[in-house]
């Protein structure tokens, strides 16, 4: 009787292994699939290009600035602008200021006031351009946008 339950324990063993080195094959197999790779932009590298207009909706002003160049931005939120500037689009967030909306990221600085504008490049270690960058308007027929709910400007 003994000798008859130490084959039941063995064969019970042998199937659990047999069991679990199923399971393992199965899953090496399924790693052996082919995936779809998803390419990440690098930390601190600008957006790709962008593929049309990012906010199509009513919130977005162009502008005209003196160099010639078209900027289009939408403000999504108090906190954010997406600017579309030389074919990428740029979401950048609120920075202090002393008057007026500023938005930095990507090395860049897009400051707006009224339907005045200036984008300017940020140097390594800059929070703010020390550059005077370039001036914009507002199209005409586009509305000025809308100041955010947030104040950033402070005058006692």
């Amino acid at each position: 009787m003994v000798a008859r339950q130490g084959g039941r324990e063995q064969d019970v063993h042998d199937r659990l292994r047999l069991g679990a080195l199923t399971i393992l094959l199965g899953l090496a197999i399924a790693g052996c699939r082919e995936r779809a790779t998803v390419q990440r932009p690098l930390p601190g590298a600008p957006p790709s290009a962008a593929q049309g207009s990012v906010n199509p909706d009513a919130g977005v002003t162009v502008y005209v600035c003196a160099d010639g160049q078209t900027i289009t931005a939408g403000y999504p939120d108090a906190q954010t602008a997406v600017v579309t500037y030389k074919d990428h689009a740029y979401t950048l967030k609120l920075a202090p200021s002393a008057s007026g909306a500023r938005y930095t990221g990507y090395g860049l600085q897009w400051w707006t006031k009224g339907a005045q504008a200036t984008i300017a490049a940020l140097k390594p270690g800059e929070d703010a351009a020390g550059a005077p960058g370039v001036d914009c308007a507002a199209s005409q027929g586009q509305a000025a946008p809308q100041p955010s709910v947030t104040r950033t400007d402070y005058e006692p």
